[in-house]
């Protein structure tokens, strides 16, 4: 399958978490399982601009070395995920599933992105899956 017919889901940072620090992590292997899909594009992710560093500071307080730290930065720019800047458009989205379903604004732009694109939001966070406006698979 071409990436170019392959389905379009926006993953969340609780999802890409999962890829780099297993420890005491729940369906760890459902979430790899996107990334080995999206790797053999049969699949494509999407996620809001600062996904990459809610990652990487989601780690650094997890105890992670500095130069695991660095590996994972270098991991998520070659996952070629799709990033979406964080324009009028998605910020304003994110305000109103911020304000319907009292989330972060943070955790509002993954759920805004998927709506504004018309696709499927993966996340391991159950607040976020409350989002009815887009499909909402659960990872928890």
């Amino acid at each position: 399958m071409s990436a170019a017919a392959a389905p379009l889901c926006v993953i969340d940072s609780s999802v890409v978490y999962k890829w780099f620090n297993a420890q005491d992590e729940a369906h760890v292997t459902s979430a790899l399982s996107l990334a080995e899909e999206h790797q053999a594009g049969t699949l494509l992710l999407a996620a809001p601009a600062h996904m990459p560093a809610e990652v990487i500071n989601a780690l650094r307080y997890s105890d992670v070395a500095e130069g695991d730290l660095q590996l994972a930065a270098e991991g998520l720019d070659a996952a070629e995920i799709v990033i979406a800047p964080l324009d009028g458009e998605l910020l304003a989205g994110a305000v109103v599933v911020a304000t319907r379903y009292d989330l972060t604004i943070h955790d509002a732009l993954f759920a805004a992105l998927a709506i504004q694109i018309g696709c499927e939001l993966v996340t391991a966070d159950r607040k976020q899956a409350r989002v009815r406006e887009c499909p909402v698979r659960l990872l928890a």
